[in-house]
């Protein structure tokens, strides 16, 4: 069974799920600290996943957003941020406690996640048991320098290898990597953390789990071992895994249960008898009050953040609703944290918002969506209109706008048509508008068709640098699929049967694609999009270089002023 909870850690609002045994557990309790931004967003259902298997086995598991991150309060900018996410983890063990009743903890730190929780337990009255720790450094700084080199390689994502900040953009302070930003001051903070000097109590118990091949930190080791911890090395086999991208990640299964072994094995036989939790269902974040929804009309396990004015006027407008849909099998909170910015900033205007999760992805039940077909399915096309039935019912929402990117997109293209109570879809890079298994073969087959008539690679065969036998199965690969490269990749007839539709319920549709995009592409090249000063029913905007999930720092600029834009559009603006 898991329940959605928020508690307080600090100046913070922290929102975490627990997971409760079937049946009497253990007298240990486990809390999950997750990795920092690129590798939250890939692992964040494989670790809901790993608390499953610890409750399955009896041990009430804990999992939580960190400060100024997921759906937690506070934001990157925020000063002190370092010693926040410290403090976090001994306030979750306190509410973990609280909650269940269990004596003994247990902390399991993934990457980041991993060197929090040796801070934590070295912290004056921490009360930690057992440490698994993953993956960490011994030191921020090492840290930092896989941000930096993984930085680095994103520049490759953009378009001609630009650097993905305009000349004379002076937004980017501090370090945006995989479209997280970490200002001067917390840099400052990770520099300067050094575990060597860490000092946990001499009776904890350590797992140290490596980085698949990659050997454990020998310097952590050492100083823990030196505290008098008693240390126990281990493969951490699978790590890699379950930070593949969201809809590849798998968990490894193995290493979770040797985990759950350990733990138990350390840990005695004493028992702490099930008692039903006293959870805090909402929160408020300024002037805003978010809540956990939970459910749809057919119980499908669909489950959200709903985001309302704390204290609603007669500027409010409540029978509005801004749906942010999952980009990709990304969770609820968007790219790069995004839809839970957002979704505040209207909240507070008097706009309520749900950021939701639809089955298998992110928070939302069932099991995990690893097929991209699945994905683009009209079972969650379904989720969605079902949702917008509940809303009305639950909250007297008669008017919703849908924000989606990649397959949010899809989504929202195909809930417009469906329900003219969708009064916009703002679709940010969608992949596609309507489902094709062979899409991205197809794709594929033209892109390597166009390499090959290109002059440039002809060059690059004639000079060396592009190896003959690669040239040469380029070439087969092209006549062997000739036969799926259609003359159009776009359903004409589909295409404007579907917009004459969504024009005539009055529904404003708005495309935002970067640049070399395949759909703008196809949609371009075909005769698809509209000029700019036509009257037609959607219009299209492009812009430069900002790669699929818009991470630099000046692109999310430009994707909240759309937003922003688009919402001033389409809401009374007395009701703003």
């Amino acid at each position: 069974m898991i329940s959605h909870t928020w508690f307080q850690s600090g100046d913070y609002s922290l929102l975490a799920h627990l997971h409760s045994p079937a049946q009497a557990a253990h007298d240990l309790g486990v809390v999950i600290v997750p990795p920092f931004g690129w590798e939250d967003v890939c692992s964040y259902r494989t670790l809901r996943e790993l608390a499953r298997t610890l409750a399955d086995n009896g041990i009430p598991t804990f999992r939580f957003d960190l400060p100024a991150t997921g759906d937690s309060s506070g934001t990157p900018r925020d000063p002190g941020l370092v010693a926040a996410w410290t403090r976090s983890v001994n306030d979750s063990i306190a509410e973990l406690r609280r909650l269940t009743g269990v004596k003994n903890v247990a902390v399991i730190g993934i990457r980041l996640g991993a060197m929090l929780s040796v801070a934590a337990a070295s912290t004056a009255g921490a009360d930690i048991q057992q440490l698994v720790l993953w993956g960490p450094s011994a030191g921020g700084r090492a840290l930092l320098r896989e941000l930096r080199a993984f930085r680095n390689m994103e520049v490759s994502e953009f378009r001609a290898g630009q650097d993905p900040s305009p000349p004379d953009d002076q937004s980017a302070e501090g370090l945006e990597s995989g479209g997280y930003l970490i200002m001067p001051e917390t840099l400052a903070e990770l520099e300067a953390l050094d575990l060597t000097q860490a000092s946990p109590s001499s009776d904890t118990k350590v797992l140290m789990l490596s980085r698949d091949a990659l050997p454990c930190d020998a310097k952590l080791v050492r100083s823990l071992t030196a505290a008098g911890c008693k240390v126990e090395i281990a493969t951490g086999q699978g790590l890699s895994e379950m930070m593949a991208l969201p809809h590849e990640a798998v968990a490894p299964t193995e290493t979770y249960l040797r985990i759950c072994n350990w733990l138990l094995a350390n840990n005695g036989h004493a028992k702490t008898p099930f008692r039903q939790p006293i959870l805090r269902p909402q929160t408020q974040c300024g002037s805003v009050r978010e809540s956990i929804y939970s459910g749809g009309q057919s119980g499908r396990n669909t489950f959200g953040i709903l985001a309302r004015p704390a204290k609603p006027d007669s500027s409010s407008h409540s029978d509005w609703c801004v749906l942010f849909l999952n980009p990709g099998a990304g969770r609820h909170v968007g790219p790069n944290r995004m839809w839970v910015e957002a979704a505040r900033r209207w909240a507070a205007k008097g706009i309520a918002s749900l950021r939701l999760d639809l089955a298998g992805i992110g928070e939302g039940d069932g099991e995990q969506n690893l097929d991209v077909a699945g994905l683009y399915s009209e079972g969650l096309v379904e989720q969605v209109l079902e949702t917008m039935q509940d809303l009305e019912t639950r909250i007297g929402a008669k008017r919703y706008i849908a924000i989606g990117l990649c397959s949010g997109a899809f989504l929202a293209f195909h809930t417009a048509v469906r329900n003219p109570s969708l009064r916009a879809a703002i679709l940010f890079n969608p992949r596609l508008l309507f489902w094709d298994p062979e899409v991205d073969r197809r794709r594929d087959l033209r892109r390597t068709s166009d390499a090959i008539r290109n002059s440039d690679t002809w060059m690059r065969l004639l000079s060396g640098h592009v190896k003959a036998q690669r040239f040469k199965d380029a070439i087969s690969q092209v006549f062997m699929g000739v036969n799926a490269l259609k003359p159009a990749q776009v359903p004409a007839k589909e295409l404007y049967r579907t917009l004459d539709k969504i024009a005539k319920q009055d529904t404003r549709l708005t495309m935002i694609f970067t640049e070399g995009e395949p759909l703008l592409r196809e949609l371009d090249e075909e005769g698809h999009l509209p000029p700019k000063d036509a009257v037609h029913p959607f219009r299209c905007v492009r812009i430069e270089n900002a790669g699929h999930t818009f991470r630099p720092v000046w692109a999310q600029k430009v994707m909240h002023e759309m937003m922003d834009q688009e919402v001033n559009e389409i809401v009374p603006r007395d009701s703003i």
